[in-house]
């Protein structure tokens, strides 16, 4: 159980990092530059926790169902990053 809420966190983790915060900005224009649709996965955190779950996936153990793991990480990203917006939404101090 422990391993599901680690692999979820640094799926979201890496999301977050990768589509919304500054590190990751550099990122998301070249990808911008490359093509349009690869910048639009750079700023989406459902298209980009698919990517991250499946390289989570290869990276924990590339034997067991790493299609399964793509999706959990899409979905674990999705669902902690709306949770996050709306609780920064209803802070008056953010």
């Amino acid at each position: 159980m422990l391993d599901l809420l680690l692999f979820c966190l640094v799926a979201f983790g890496i999301t977050n990092i990768i589509t919304v915060s500054k590190i990751g900005a550099p990122w998301r224009s070249l990808a911008a530059k490359i093509h349009t649709k690869l910048g639009e996965l750079f700023h989406c955190p459902m298209c980009m926790g698919f990517w991250v779950g499946l390289g989570l996936s290869f990276w924990k153990s590339p034997t067991e169902v790493i299609f399964l793991d793509a999706i959990l990480g899409s979905a674990a990203a999705w669902i902690i990053y709306c949770i996050t917006w709306k609780l920064a939404l209803s802070d008056p101090d953010m």
